[in-house]
């Protein structure tokens, strides 16, 4: 799940990616080394960088500038890639022979005379045991070892469900994040600026370490000058970021057969049952 140092972490990934567009080893796009670092800066460390003349972008999460928002429940679950099942069901006539490999979870599915039969595979099943099991179901089946017979048979299909561990959200909050760029003078604030808005611009979406996808809207922009004595020059970007809470939840996929289906009266039609 998304927290808010991940939101954190990301704006700080997208500020270094700005800063350095060909990678950390050629210089920045402000001339100078563009330190990028999560919450407030430490001052020793913030003063040894402006002494340097390099400069310091900083993401800080502004306090009590936070909400729920639960707009977009269910609109964003990151979906896993789903995995090949380890079983295997070959039919051959009115047989059906099980093989692969046993993996706890996955649901070999006959569809028999359009009905279907499914089998939730246990951690102590065998292939043979799975034959068994499905044939216990099928009306005129029987099993010997891992080869399924059916009698009575005249349509005949198979599909395996297998386990998916998928995100599902469950809830979704708003923060505003305030991301602070430190510089020495006017003209480098100005450099390490113009870069940094323009790629936060391109970014109204931008993907959590989750896989889930977080919203971001800018709120405003101020110019602080009030340590330049320090030599010390700041502008404040704020942006509010609404992003997912989710929780990891492992389910199944659906076997799904065509089924032709003709009316009394019309055109025959394929469904899914």
């Amino acid at each position: 799940m998304a927290d808010i140092s991940d939101v954190r972490n990301t704006l700080g990934s997208l500020a270094g990616a700005a800063m350095y567009p060909n990678g950390v080893q050629q210089m920045s796009v402000a001339g100078v080394t563009v330190v990028v670092r999560s919450g407030w800066p430490v001052p020793q460390q913030l003063k040894a960088i402006m002494a340097a003349g390099n400069a310091m972008i900083s993401i800080y999460g502004m306090p009590g500038m936070g909400k729920n928002t639960n707009r977009f429940i269910a609109d964003d679950d990151a979906q896993a890639t789903v995995p090949a099942p380890q079983l295997t069901l070959a039919v051959a006539g009115n047989r059906v022979t099980v093989g692969g490999a046993i993996n706890p979870g996955e649901a070999p599915t006959l569809r028999v005379n359009y009905q279907p039969y499914s089998h939730s595979v246990l951690s102590t099943d065998t292939i043979d045991t799975v034959a068994a099991a499905l044939a216990a179901l099928i009306p005129g089946a029987s099993a010997a070892g891992a080869v399924i017979t059916i009698n009575g048979l005249f349509d005949l299909e198979s599909a395996i469900s297998v386990p998916v561990t998928v995100q599902q959200e469950i809830g979704r909050q708003a923060q505003v994040f305030m991301v602070v760029i430190w510089t020495p003078s006017e003209m480098l604030r100005d450099a390490v600026g113009r870069p940094l808005e323009l790629a936060f611009k391109q970014q109204p979406r931008i993907v959590m370490p989750d896989n889930t996808w977080a919203r971001m809207l800018f709120r405003g922009v101020t110019d602080l000058d009030g340590s330049e004595k320090q030599q010390i020059y700041r502008r404040n970007l704020l942006y509010e970021v609404e992003y997912a809470l989710t929780e990891a939840v492992t389910t199944n996929t659906v076997t799904n057969f065509g089924v032709t289906v003709t009316p009394t009266s019309g055109t025959p039609r394929t469904i899914n049952i």
